[in-house]
């Protein structure tokens, strides 16, 4: 805490757990909750996590359950939590809404699947219907999720950076932006919930194929 507090510390406003799983512990053990508690407290920072893996709902619930005292009360510890969710991976959607109904803040990881999600047949054939890219149609259907995500673009060149943006605004002459259109017409709820149910995969299967990607 000391070394990241001299080095970013004026910078930094969320300290957040890299991939908190239940047999490193970090769920379990309260003198590290004590010291992740004693960076808000000290340094004003919010408190997050980030999950991964066929099991992000549970971790999720589990994370919400850890209490800390301050003074004579207790206080939930983590303020946000950070987990992979997308058209193919949909099992942590109820956790997430549970996690935002209870005052969390959502951010999104993998919104594209790495890649995979976008070369879904269904995904493919509703963004050529609507006229927009796969990955706006994509990065749009997370967006307009009840639980109000952040997400994470992803994007590793300024060409797909402008793409991705494009997920918020409207498509041609059209008023409203695809999110909005997605949430509050006819024609965009029901391609919203023919794409959800269309592309979701197992979570197992789902974490099996990312394991079997080459990574650079």
């Amino acid at each position: 805490m000391e070394e990241t507090k001299e080095h970013i510390g004026e910078y930094l406003n969320l300290y957040q757990v890299h991939s908190a799983t239940f047999e490193s512990g970090i769920l379990s053990n309260t003198d590290v909750h004590a010291a992740l508690h004693k960076c808000r407290e000290e340094c004003g920072w919010s408190i997050g996590l980030s999950v991964s893996g066929p099991n992000q709902d549970e971790l999720i619930r589990e994370a919400m359950q850890i209490k800390v005292k301050s003074g004579e009360e207790q206080h939930r510890l983590f303020d946000s939590v950070q987990c992979t969710y997308n058209i193919l991976e949909q099992r942590p959607s109820t956790a997430l809404q549970e996690a935002h109904a209870e005052g969390l803040d959502i951010i999104i990881k993998e919104g594209l699947a790495n890649g995979r999600a976008l070369k879904h047949p269904t995904l493919l054939e509703l963004a050529a219907k609507l006229g927009c890219k796969p990955d706006q149609l994509a990065l749009a259907a997370i967006l307009a999720q009840p639980f109000k995500p952040r997400v994470l673009s992803g994007a590793v060149n300024v060409e797909q950076l402008r793409s991705n943006l494009g997920a918020m605004y409207p498509i041609g002459d059209d008023t409203k932006g695809i999110v909005e259109m997605l949430t509050s017409t006819n024609e965009g709820k029901e391609i919203l919930q023919q794409l959800m149910e269309s592309c979701r995969m197992e979570s197992e299967e789902y974490w099996k194929n990312r394991s079997d990607l080459k990574w650079n």
